[in-house]
């Protein structure tokens, strides 16, 4: 249950540095690498609506944590350069956790006891974020074609 409580208080805590209005706290990555708080946006655009409000991410997260992050950034960045832009943004935090229900499929990726059910994504059990979810659900059309196509055999 620690995990669960670990959740609550990250969720509070982004909830009072977003303004209690539902913005998400956001930081630019060159900030958060230096320990500042981001007073101005860069040239990347935040994308999450309703909003943000530029504040300091490092008071949400407990130190573990943010210095894992400051670590991993600039490691992921000499793999992917570019990926640690100064005025990318770190928008948080995500706390949500995968599905612990599996829904079982039989191997056409219908339910097992259901035809015509096509159990799919993170949600169903067989997915952990959006990209592989995104490859399930190609899975999923793919055989619901066949299916199809072999009911007008």
């Amino acid at each position: 249950m620690a995990g669960i409580e670990l959740q609550r208080q990250l969720e509070s805590a982004a909830y009072v540095l977003g303004g209690e209005t539902y913005d998400a706290p956001a930081q630019l990555v060159g900030d958060y690498l230096a320990d500042n708080s981001s007073n101005n946006l860069g040239k990347v655009e935040p994308s999450y609506k309703p909003g943000v409000k530029l504040t300091d991410m490092t008071k949400i997260l407990p130190d573990y944590c943010r210095e894992a992050i400051q670590e991993a950034i600039p490691a992921f960045n000499r793999k992917i350069r570019g990926f640690a832009l100064k005025d990318a943004m770190l928008t948080g935090v995500e706390t949500r956790t995968s599905s612990p229900v599996s829904i079982k499929r039989n191997a056409d990726y219908q339910s097992v006891n259901t035809k015509g059910l096509y159990p799919a994504g993170e949600g169903a059990g067989y997915a952990g974020g959006i990209m592989s979810a995104a490859i399930d659900g190609i899975r999923i059309a793919e055989a619901m074609a066949l299916a199809i196509n072999e009911e007008h055999q």
